[in-house]
């Protein structure tokens, strides 16, 4: 997406240098044509050029308007997008329950004819909804039991805060900035959670973009998950489904029917508005304006621009080239930028900063587990953010 305040010229030549070259040679070939050997027949009436240029100013606007309003929406579902992972993480780490019963206690288990990626969502690869110790971590490297480790320089909470004369309790440690209130300690299951949150968004984003999703996934998630994944067609649908399937596992360990029933209703709305939200992108993406507009306008225009020069010669005489330079600008440059922003999901110049959207939705998600070692948002590059 374009957020600098000034477009560089190399971005303005894309869009209208090599159309505006063309139509100011012919317009030189007009006035010479029509000064030097007097072909005189060369010039058109005024009248039907003007008349032309109005209309064809009309369907520019409406054809304009309609691929503005595709790229506003496409905006406002990542807009929602980062909401409802704010509030999915929210939930994780606020509604689920903590450990009820023991690791051996009975569990919604899934029928043996389930997908190999749901078995990796119910699979007990650990006790159920155990407390593991809590430290501050960067979120990025797992030991083998698929915690995250604490840099070497980075202390405990319990040392920070006993430094501060405000040391916690004796039972375990604090993890960063989630203590206190519902939340006292984050469960693995939690984790993987909001971590799962984290990878759909950005397969969400390379599969909108039509590029492998799995290698920017493979920080969030387990070896087998991503195996899984891999006869996935699409894969932030699948893990929508895995993270139901997780969630499913945790209700095993509530025994209030009424609680169960909640958490359920709960989760599963935030599951579908993000199902939903997948949905509406993928229909912008899968469908673009009628073809009858592109061709149309490019033709019009095209038609336009070759009139303008015998309309104005008799009157402007050899200045045609140059209002022939502006107009051909103005008029191809309108083109061209609506052809760009009807297609929001194709990683180009004015499409969705997806990329930013994604970072900011890591940084707000992992910060909620309580982790200080964050990647940098994504920042503009020569005006573009992407």
């Amino acid at each position: 997406m374009i957020v600098g305040r000034r477009l560089s010229w190399h971005i303005i030549l894309r869009y209208t240098g090599r159309g505006v070259a063309m139509h100011v040679l012919f317009a030189l070939t007009v006035i010479v044509g029509y000064r030097v050997f007097d072909a005189w027949w060369m010039a058109v009436p005024a009248m039907p050029v003007s008349v032309l240029a109005a209309a064809l100013g009309v369907l520019l606007a409406f054809r304009n308007g309609s691929a503005y309003d595709r790229w506003w929406e496409a905006r406002s579902l990542w807009g929602g997008v980062v909401n409802w992972s704010r509030t999915f993480a929210r939930q994780v780490l606020t509604l689920l329950p903590r450990p009820e019963r023991g690791a051996g206690a009975a569990l919604t288990e899934l029928a043996p004819s389930a997908s190999p990626l749901l078995r990796t969502a119910a699979e007990r690869t650990r006790p159920l909804l155990t407390v593991s110790g809590t430290r501050a971590s960067d979120g990025a490297v797992r030991d083998q039991f698929g915690q995250a480790r604490m840099h070497p320089e980075q202390g405990s909470p319990r040392e920070k805060l006993a430094d501060m004369g405000t040391a916690p309790p004796a039972e375990g440690e604090a993890r960063g900035a989630i203590t206190g209130g519902m939340v006292q300690d984050i469960t693995e299951d939690a984790r993987e959670l909001v971590y799962a949150q984290i990878g759909f968004v950005n397969a969400m984003r390379c599969h909108l973009r039509r590029q492998d999703p799995l290698p920017e996934i493979v920080p969030f998630f387990r070896p087998a998950v991503i195996e899984a994944l891999r006869e996935e067609q699409n894969v932030p649908s699948a893990l929508l489904l895995w993270m139901g399937t997780r969630l499913r596992r945790i209700y095993g360990q509530v025994t209030d029917t009424q609680q169960v029933l909640f958490l359920h209703v709960t989760m599963d709305r935030t599951l579908s508005e993000l199902t939903n939200l997948l949905g509406a992108c993928e229909r912008i993406k899968n469908t673009p304006l009628p073809r009858q507009y592109d061709i149309l306008l490019l033709a019009m225009t095209r038609a336009y621009l070759v009139l303008l020069p015998l309309g104005v010669v008799e009157d402007l005489g050899w200045l045609t080239p140059l209002v022939t330079a502006v107009i051909a600008f103005l008029f191809i440059g309108l083109d061209a930028v609506g052809r760009d922003i009807e297609t929001p999901f194709e990683d180009d110049l004015s499409d969705t900063p997806m990329t930013a959207l994604c970072r900011t939705i890591e940084i707000n998600l992992r910060q909620m587990l309580g982790e200080t070692e964050l990647p940098p948002p994504v920042q503009p590059k020569d005006g573009l953010l992407y």
